[in-house]
């Protein structure tokens, strides 16, 4: 700044005004900061959104119901299953020989049988399973649960833009009512994703394998039943016998029923237990991450 001043004779003074400087990290660190609280309040919003989208919850109801109905329809064809050797079995040769001896031809289809058996009550914990799972993401989705998860929101978000220290207990409880309302959403859409990249087509293979074995059972039991007509209840009987007690007959039924089994299995291990267990084990990582 130049000043003058006269006073018999002209002078001239120079002022300098201080110059104020900020750091060039402390720049950084608040465009940092904005840029943080941008993001989280982009993504709490989109959680709000998606909080009240009426598609996301139905698609997830809808491919869980399509799942029972699938599960159902593999116990359905492996009690058919069972019921059929079981009838196979039921018929008994009895040959005079000094005491007597009762053969019973259809105990050859007892491995298969047992492991039919063993199945089917797999099967019937999947289906509690995802019948547990439809429950939970019916609550998860009702409008309770959406008016807490919004709340939950909208005080995470406050508290993060004003910078309001909670308790511990109140940030789990707010992280808690954000992650149950879309955890299990997330895991139905994860086994969705699943099924159509490879569970799907394995799944109706396996269960093509097992309707073609029930077809040649029902096919053995028949012709069976027709020998009996034919030819007596020794006759038939025997005839069966020879048709099945240790041919490639016995063992390609056995062979065919017994892998789409376990690859049903696998699968519905996959998708009934692990997954969900895994989302549960998340969850509970996450809610004590900061104790």
């Amino acid at each position: 700044m130049l000043t003058v001043r006269y006073s018999g004779h002209l002078q001239f003074s120079v002022m300098s005004e201080p110059v104020i400087s900020i750091p060039v990290a402390t720049q950084v660190t608040r465009q940092r900061s904005l840029r943080q609280a941008g993001l989280m309040a982009a993504g709490l919003s989109m959680l709000m959104a998606l909080t009240w989208l009426v598609d996301l919850d139905a698609a997830a109801q809808e491919y869980l119901q399509d799942a029972l109905t699938n599960n159902l329809l593999i116990y359905a064809t492996a009690r058919t299953i069972n019921a059929i050797i079981s009838v196979i079995q039921s018929v008994e040769i009895s040959i005079s020989l000094g005491a007597g001896v009762a053969v019973h031809p259809g105990e050859a289809l007892d491995p298969l049988n047992d492991l039919i058996e063993r199945f089917s009550g797999f099967v019937l914990y999947g289906l509690a399973g995802l019948g547990l799972q439809q429950v939970v993401l019916t609550a998860t989705s009702s409008l309770a649960a959406k008016i807490l998860t919004s709340i939950a929101v909208v005080a995470t978000c406050g508290a993060w833009l004003w910078r309001i220290s909670l308790p511990a207990w109140l940030q789990r409880l707010l992280v808690l009512l954000i992650i149950v309302r879309f955890a299990f959403v997330v895991e139905v859409g994860l086994s969705w994703s699943l099924d159509r990249l490879y569970f799907e087509a394995q799944e109706k293979q396996a269960l093509s394998s097992l309707d073609v074995a029930r077809s040649r059972l029902q096919e053995v039991r028949n012709n069976y039943m027709q020998a009996m007509d034919d030819n007596g209840l020794f006759g038939g009987a025997w005839q069966t016998a020879k048709a099945i007690v240790g041919t490639d007959e016995e063992q390609g039924i056995t062979d065919l029923a017994a892998g789409a089994i376990v690859q049903l299995i696998v699968i519905m291990l996959i998708k009934s237990v692990l997954l969900p267990l895994g989302f549960v084990w998340v969850l509970w990582r996450v809610l004590w991450w900061r104790g």
